[in-house]
């Protein structure tokens, strides 16, 4: 199992796999040689991964959300900003 899951890692160049996949070794081979269920403890680490990227899902959809935010508000200031300076060049060039 952590033979695949570290051939996914390369494939994909992600650390965290590789290090899950390091992790699953190392939990496999302690937990047979105290005679423990390898599995469950694997099967908690999967499941440790899968919380902490969706987390990292969530704060990078937030960190998105609030890019997008900024970068509509800044189009509509320079737009604002853009008709603001035709008008006033509209106003000199009717002065000269």
């Amino acid at each position: 199992a952590a033979r695949i899951v570290r051939d996914v890692a390369r494939k994909q160049g992600s650390t965290e796999l590789a290090q899950l996949a390091a992790r699953m070794g190392s939990v496999m081979s302690a937990s047979s040689k105290l005679g423990e269920d390898p599995f469950a403890k694997i099967k908690g680490l999967i499941q440790d991964m899968i919380e902490k990227l969706e987390k990292e899902a969530e704060a990078d959809a937030t960190h998105k959300a609030f890019c997008d935010k900024e970068l509509a508000e800044t189009h509509e200031k320079e737009a604002d900003k853009t008709a603001e300076i035709e008008k006033l060049s509209t106003q000199i060039d009717k002065m000269s």
